[in-house]
């Protein structure tokens, strides 16, 4: 293959390593947002596992434990910043790879 070629072709692949971390990044974000259904979520820190929330058994629905929403507040301010990184990266990969076949 040509040099050309093989540049559009890592700039490609690039972008889809970065459309599938932003894929991932915001499917973990919407997991601890939704308290993931009814099963609830916990976070670990250095082995620890502290449960963040949990299903009501009245409502069917997650909900979070009393005393941890800044955990939970933490959790979702941690994957908003990875959905942005992950959404900066695809936006960088999508201009350099237009860059290479417009030039």
């Amino acid at each position: 293959m040509s040099e050309y070629t093989e540049s559009i072709k890592k700039a490609a692949d690039a972008l889809d390593l970065a459309e599938q971390a932003f894929a991932l990044a915001t499917n973990r974000l919407a997991t601890v947002r939704c308290h993931n259904g009814q099963s609830g979520y916990s976070v670990t820190v250095n082995g620890v596992t502290v449960a963040v929330s949990q299903c009501d058994s009245r409502t069917y629905q997650g909900t979070l434990i009393r005393g941890r929403e800044m955990i939970h507040l933490g959790a979702l301010k941690a994957l908003g910043a990875e959905v942005q990184t992950a959404a900066d990266r695809v936006r960088d990969c999508r201009a350099y790879l237009a860059s290479i076949v417009v030039a």
